[in-house]
């Protein structure tokens, strides 16, 4: 048996060695990720506060009870869009919108997220 291993042998530990470690980098950004996503998932993008999910004419929206943001999913702004230009139009969205707002005992403006 030789002393010194052959270049092949080598080559296959170097390899494995690389394809192990690049396996576990993966792995563990992929895990560094979900955290991230997880500490994230319904947090207000403007001021970090936990979002409080409402229905609002029968669409779920996600409303930041410290600044009032109001806060949609894909699809749900045009949605509700959809349901006001039926009846009243934007102004009325908006109505809605801030009658809602009002309505947890405080005055802001609502936000629209350009994302879900």
């Amino acid at each position: 048996m030789p002393d010194k291993p052959s270049r092949n042998e080598e080559e296959y530990f170097a390899k494995r060695e690389a394809e192990i470690l690049k396996a576990r980098r993966e792995a563990a950004e992929r895990a560094a990720r979900d955290a991230e996503r997880r500490s994230h998932y319904m947090k207000c993008p403007k001021c970090g506060a936990d979002l409080k999910t409402e229905e609002q004419d029968g669409i779920q929206v996600d409303r930041c009870p410290e600044c009032l943001g109001v806060w949609f999913d894909a699809g749900e702004a045009e949605e509700l869009i959809r349901i006001h230009q039926r009846g009243g139009g934007l102004a009325g969205l908006f109505t809605a919108l801030v009658r809602g707002v009002r309505g947890s005992g405080k005055h802001a403006a609502p936000h629209e997220s350009k994302s879900g």
